[in-house]
């Protein structure tokens, strides 16, 4: 029964995931709704500092991991390539923040990177 209930749950939860990869990579156009927001833009980074600066460094211009500064991102330049990589992590060590952070606060650091872009 257990088992059972694991396999549909794992199967369910493949099939969410496989969901919101798809709608994001067939929706290129996806734009951020907190874009040029001046607010937003602080509470972004202030939520870089706390949650991405570790790996980042603090004016993200990379540390142990890449510089976000520069305008070409290794898996996409769109919002809607980073709203994948942050929400569902890259292979190689880029963890998964949706659950942490959410979607409202991710697009708010996009918010932020987007305004420290070269």
């Amino acid at each position: 029964m257990k088992k059972n209930l694991f396999l549909i749950l794992s199967a369910f939860l493949i099939l969410i995931c496989m969901s919101v990869f798809s709608y994001s990579q067939n929706n290129p156009g996806m734009k951020n709704p907190y874009a040029n927001s001046p607010q937003a833009i602080k509470e972004g980074h202030e939520l870089f500092k706390a949650n991405c600066a570790t790996c980042h460094g603090p004016e993200a211009k990379g540390d142990i991991c890449p510089d976000l500064t520069r305008k070409n991102k290794k898996y996409g330049n769109a919002d809607a390539d980073l709203l994948l990589t942050i929400t569902k992590g890259r292979p190689g060590g880029m963890p998964n923040w949706n659950n942490t952070l959410g979607t409202e606060k991710i697009w708010k650091i996009i918010a932020f990177l987007r305004s420290i872009e070269k």
